[in-house]
This record gives C-alpha cells, sequence and structure tokens, in this order.
C-alpha cells in the first residue's frame, strides 16, 4: 500500500478535535480534519445575524453588533484547561454581571420573598443544602468516578432526592436547578453527573451557579477561540464532509466522507456520543461505545433566546413546575433585554414561536412582551443528537471506561470523555489535549 497521506485524520472540528489538530501540528504531524458541518466549533456556534431586522417599527439591528451563543457560553477560571487558552490567545473574556436579587418561579407563581421556601419551610432548605454538600464531598473529579464507589448517586434526579430526603419547595428547586445543569429531564438524568459540577468547583454550591449561567463569557464569541485553535494549527480542515466509514487496516486507516476519503497513521474520533453510532467501523466498534451511543446521553433539552420588553434587566430566575427552568437576563439594548432560557425538554415549547416562548417568559416576568426569539434544535441536529453532554443515570458506573479506550488505530476524544468537565468547552480542550499526547507518544 502506497503511503497514507496524513500522519493522523481527526473527526470533528469542536474543541476537542480543534485542540488536537493544534498539538499535533505544533510537534510536526501532518494533520486533516474532517467535520460534518459548515463551520468549526461542533455545539458551539457564536451567530451575528439574529435579532437584526425591523421589529415593531423599531431601528432595524442591535447597536453594538451583539452575538447570541447558540450552544456553549460560559467557562470559570476553575476550567483550568480553556482557561489556559484564552491566555495563551489573548482571547477577551468578561465576568458575568450578577443580579441584584433571584426571581423565584413556584409553577409560574412568582414568589416575592428572598429564599424559594417560606419561613416554616427553612430547616427543609437547610437539609437540602446539607445533603448537595454532603455528596458533592464525596466525589474526587480527578478520577474515573466509576472507581469511587459511587453508584448510590449514578442514580435519576428525582430518586437522589427521594433518598436524600428532600421535601418542599427545597426539593422542588433542587430537583429543577439538576434539570437545569443538565439540560436533561428529572426521571433520566444522572444526578451523578450533576454533582460533579458542584465538586470541580471545590464543592462550592454559588461556584456551581456560577459555572452554569454566571461565570465569563467570550466577548466575540466562543468562535474567537476556535478561530485562534485553528488558524495556531494550520491543519487542513474540510467542511460539510460527514464521516460515513472508518476502515483500518494493519496499518493505516480510511476515513470516507462525503466527497472523498483519507487514509491516515491514526485516527481520532470526537463526535458527541449520539453520533458514534452513524459511523460505519471496521472492525466494528467496542459494543459498550456502540451501546451508549445508541442509549445517547440525557442532555436532550432546549436553549431559547429571547428579546423582551416590560422584564427586570437584571432578571435571574429559577423555576420549578415551570417551562424554563431558567430565564436570565444577558444584557439590555434599546429594543429589550436579551434573555437566554432553558428547558429541560426538547418539545418543551416552540421556540421560535414569539406567543409560545412569551407565555414561558411570564412564569418569570409576567409583564414581559417577548418581541422575537431565536434558536437551534440540537437534538434534531443530526452532527449533535443533544445539548451539552450529562450521561444517562447508570451510564458513568456502566460505560464511563470504556469512552476513551482506543480502538487499535482509532483513537477517540470529545467533552465526554474528560473526567472533571465533560459537556463543557474545558472538557473538549482537555481531552483534545490528553488525546493528542497519546497519540504522539504512539506515532
Amino acid at each position: 500500500m502506497k503511503q497514507p497521506q496524513v500522519d493522523v485524520v481527526i473527526v470533528g472540528a469542536g474543541f476537542a478535535g480543534l485542540t488536537a489538530a493544534r498539538d499535533l501540528g505544533a510537534a510536526g504531524r501532518r494533520v486533516c480534519v474532517v467535520e460534518a458541518r459548515d463551520r468549526i466549533g461542533g455545539r458551539t456556534w457564536y451567530r451575528t445575524d439574529l435579532f437584526d431586522g425591523p421589529l415593531d417599527g423599531l431601528p432595524d439591528g442591535l447597536p453594538d453588533g451583539h452575538g447570541l451563543e447558540m450552544g456553549g457560553t460560559w467557562i470559570v477560571p476553575q476550567q483550568t484547561f480553556v482557561s489556559a487558552e484564552v491566555r495563551r490567545y489573548g482571547i477577551a473574556i468578561s465576568d458575568s454581571a450578577l443580579p441584584s436579587r433571584m426571581t423565584w418561579s413556584d409553577r409560574g407563581t412568582v414568589l416575592d420573598s428572598l429564599l424559594p421556601v417560606p419561613p416554616a419551610e427553612l430547616d427543609r432548605l437547610e437539609h437540602a443544602v446539607r445533603a448537595l454538600l454532603a455528596a458533592g464531598a464525596r466525589l474526587d473529579v480527578d478520577r474515573p468516578l466509576s472507581a469511587q464507589g459511587l453508584a448510590d448517586l449514578d442514580v435519576p434526579i428525582r430518586r437522589w432526592a427521594d433518598e436524600a430526603g428532600l421535601e418542599g419547595n427545597a426539593r422542588e428547586l433542587l430537583i429543577s436547578w439538576f434539570c437545569g445543569c443538565g439540560n436533561a429531564s428529572a426521571d433520566t438524568g444522572s444526578a451523578l453527573d450533576v454533582l460533579r459540577w458542584l465538586a470541580a468547583m471545590d464543592n462550592s454550591l454559588w461556584g456551581m451557579v456560577k459555572a452554569s449561567v454566571l461565570g465569563q463569557t467570550f466577548d466575540d464569541g466562543t468562535a474567537s477561540l476556535a478561530r485562534a485553535l485553528a488558524d495556531d494549527g494550520g491543519a487542513d480542515i474540510r467542511l460539510s464532509s460527514p464521516v460515513r466509514s472508518v476502515r483500518q487496516s494493519a496499518d493505516h486507516v480510511v476515513v470516507t466522507y462525503d466527497g472523498g476519503s483519507v487514509s491516515a497513521r491514526r485516527v481520532l474520533v470526537t463526535v458527541p456520543l449520539g453520533v458514534l453510532q452513524d459511523i460505519a467501523f471496521e472492525p466494528a466498534l467496542a459494543p459498550a461505545k456502540l451501546a451508549i451511543s445508541k442509549e445517547n446521553h440525557a442532555g436532550q433539552g432546549q436553549k431559547v433566546w429571547a428579546l423582551a420588553r416590560g422584564v427586570p434587566e437584571d432578571l435571574s430566575g429559577y423555576g420549578w413546575g415551570t417551562v424554563f427552568d431558567y430565564v436570565g437576563a444577558m444584557r439590555t439594548h434599546p429594543r429589550g433585554v436579551v434573555l437566554v432560557c432553558f428547558a429541560p425538554e426538547h418539545d418543551a415549547v416552540d421556540g421560535e414561536d414569539v406567543r409560545a416562548v412569551q407565555r414561558a417568559v411570564r412564569e418569570y416576568a409576567p409583564d414581559a412582551e417577548v418581541i422575537a426569539t431565536a434558536t437551534h434544535d440540537w437534538v434534531g441536529d443530526p452532527w449533535s443528537r443533544g445539548t451539552w453532554t450529562t450521561f444517562r443515570a447508570g451510564q458513568i458506573t456502566k460505560y464511563e471506561r470504556h469512552l476513551a479506550t482506543p480502538e487499535g488505530l482509532v483513537h477517540f476524544a470529545g467533552a465526554h470523555t474528560a473526567h472533571r468537565w465533560p459537556g463543557f468547552i474545558d472538557g473538549a480542550v482537555d481531552s483534545g489535549r490528553r488525546a493528542a499526547a497519546e497519540l504522539l507518544e504512539l506515532l
């Protein structure tokens, strides 16, 4: 057989693939990145073409070229891998503005109180916080969770709340909060995977809040870091090229995609969990990887942007029994307040229906007038099959040890293979660096 065309083919141009390509290129390796989408960035997608038309007689466009993150958005300093890349490339980031108070919505009724529970339930709130911190303290996020005897936490979110003895509004709030963090339902998402967020923030409840919706954001969008990685790597990046097969021989691998193929000494696959099953592997994918891909992960919710009037400029709302489990103000413009909204079910609301989104937002701000919305169907997206990775109950215990295991000449990365921050940009960067080091040692 003729010499392989490149040293490594990387399947997927998200942050895992781009980071690995950069590190491999820096070591002098020939790299080809094959990406199904017509853009880089994976499940991050910074769009500047939304909320820019005439609305109700208001001026066209948002005045400062405001963009919207359709996918991943926040980082925190404790996410050391992505923070190091931000510093390396001089990427501008800003701290989120802290709200003056939280808004609590109990099944659509806005509570006029500082805390989400009535005075008679303060003991229940204290118990809930104690139970949460006690569970988080059991995790060592720098080691595989599946090796730490944590199967009793790798259960559905609702079951964990019940077994922890949570009651009243405190129970409802914590269930909703876990679902919001995981973008997953209470009966599918693993409580252990969400508790990992808490443990990774030094077992700080406030730190967990910051990591989810009040951390740092990219001034010029997540695309600014994706572009920096791609430019620095110098790899051959082929867009609009969905990979159909990965076939191994004794000393090379052939990757076939729509429009062509490329041979390499090694392959690195970085696609989301639910997409693995759509690639024909020869030899066949290991049973554990194929099984979890078919099950897919529990992050099957929604992220919806709304431009609204009649809402507080510092709205930060958490709710239970509501359509959205979180509604937060990101910034204010002459046209209104830009809100980011999350729902744990992918069909909770039609994110393109202004009236439907308005009804959901009014569960937090009764006078809200929504004048525009924007969303992306990550669950229906064939190259994503979900939002950020949140493992289903039992998947960490059953599958974690298999996710990053190489199979012959084929290696695996992606945020879902990281120990500390799976589902985050940091986890993707972490996995890309780990995979590149693994490949360089073998090459």
